[in-house]
């Protein structure tokens, strides 16, 4: 049977205004705030009487170690970016405590999802179980962010058409998993969702209501489908998450996951040799930054993720995809460098 974007169950999803202020008349004290040490004081007055917990680790020992320290919390409020909520989820998990999610940035899909993206010594595992009570989108918090956050959420949107082409790569080579078959239906969706996505990209540079709007329903739908295509990460994400994971295994530090997921978008696209130029050029017109010293990187380490790729998607066993065959060359990382330098400067 097809897939239809109505069968898959998202999570209930609010957008309003002065909705944090909220809180302390529903949220069941004594609220835990999971958030980060710097988001902090620009939210206190509006949960005064809440505990916080400021995430340095998403290392799962860490969480654990924390966890075990947390005492007479009955209510779980997420409040921050992708690694604020993933350990709230986590905490909420653990506890089996009600949880609320208010994103401060539209910078990923995290909130929508069911598991907490943990490290294990720096390799990602996404983990747990946790369904909010709701999502609060703030429009005033989201506002208020820094841009480059909320522009950085189209990386787990446009990751839907590398996704996909790796999906079809896959079929193409007879190596879908089999619980994993290509389903065309499934696929449509999510391109429609990207494309949906780079026709309204003037809306989202300007982050207005309607941008703001494309973007949240694109990522519910990258949160939701996971588990509600049977934890099938195939339509939605592919090689350029997998570079992103491959450059924090390298790395050993955390990026900013947009930025480093729409570098993986275009590295991934020159790989299939398919789109490259339209796909550099949303990123670049949307004013994301994705060269190497903007994230605090050099492009030496960059090629060295890119050299290991092939072997890095096989040891961590990865869905099977352009990097499995990919023969990445010298060459190859050249004119990526060149090509993203060069538009990037225009």
């Amino acid at each position: 049977m097809p897939f239809r974007e109505v069968d898959i169950a998202q999570f209930p999803t609010v957008l309003g205004r002065n909705l944090l202020a909220e809180v302390p008349n529903f949220a069941c004290p004594r609220m835990l705030v999971v958030t980060m040490a710097d988001l902090w004081p620009l939210f206190i007055d509006s949960l005064p009487d809440a505990d916080p917990y400021f995430v340095v680790s998403m290392e799962r020992s860490r969480l654990e170690d924390d966890l075990a320290r947390l005492d007479r919390i009955a209510s779980i409020i997420g409040l921050g970016g992708g690694q604020a909520v993933d350990a709230a989820k986590y905490f909420a998990w653990r506890s089996n405590l009600p949880l609320f999610q208010f994103p401060t940035s539209l910078s990923v899909d995290a909130v929508f999802g069911h598991r907490s993206g943990v490290r294990h010594n720096h390799i990602i595992n996404y983990v747990g179980w946790a369904v909010p009570e709701t999502v609060y989108v703030d429009l005033d918090i989201i506002e208020a962010a820094p841009r480059a956050l909320n522009i950085g959420g189209i990386g787990d949107v446009l990751c839907f058409i590398t996704g996909v082409m790796d999906w079809r790569f896959a079929d193409m080579r007879g190596k879908c998993e089999a619980k994993w078959p290509y389903d065309e239906s499934l696929a449509r969706i999510s391109l429609a969702k990207a494309e949906a996505a780079l026709v309204g990209i003037d809306e989202i540079r300007s982050l207005t209501p309607r941008g703001i709007e494309i973007l949240v329903d694109a990522l519910k739908w990258g949160g939701a489908s996971y588990h509600g295509t049977g934890w099938n990460p195939r339509h939605i994400e592919g090689v350029e998450h997998f570079i992103f994971y491959a450059l924090e295994a390298r790395c050993r530090k955390t990026f900013l996951h947009g930025q480093v997921v729409c570098l993986g978008l275009v590295i991934g696209a020159m790989m299939h040799g398919q789109r490259v130029e339209e796909l550099l050029s949303a990123v670049v017109h949307l004013g994301l930054d994705i060269r190497p010293h903007a994230m605090g990187i050099a492009w030496n380490d960059v090629f060295a993720a890119l050299k290991g790729l092939r072997e890095f998607v096989h040891s961590q066993h990865l869905p099977y995809g352009i990097a499995h065959e990919f023969d990445v060359t010298d060459a190859f990382l050249d004119e990526a460098r060149k090509r993203i330098e060069e538009a990037s400067v225009r």
